[in-house]
């Protein structure tokens, strides 16, 4: 299953694919061809309990914090330029 968001959007996973037991993500984007700041695009993750909450510090992945505790999140580190297959 693919799926394509722009700023701001979101998709219901539990939804969508009630079976789904493994995602991976990727973010590609095209280099800026106007004046101003290239682009910078960040991915995260909050692993939350029954509740709704975040569990600990520790479960929010993002580039600065690469594997959650239980190592079933991986954050694959941080591209800047946005080069690569994808």
């Amino acid at each position: 299953m693919g799926v394509s968001l722009s700023k701001g959007g979101n998709v219901s996973l539990s939804k969508e694919a009630p079976g789904l037991t493994a995602v991976l993500v990727g973010l590609g984007w095209d280099v800026r061809t106007t004046t101003g700041t290239d682009y910078d695009l960040d991915a995260s993750a909050l692993l939350c309990d029954d509740s709704g909450k975040v569990i600990s510090d520790q479960h929010f992945i993002f580039y600065n914090n690469l594997t959650s505790p239980d190592g079933s999140v991986e954050h694959t580190g941080d591209n800047l330029t946005g080069e690569g297959e994808g």
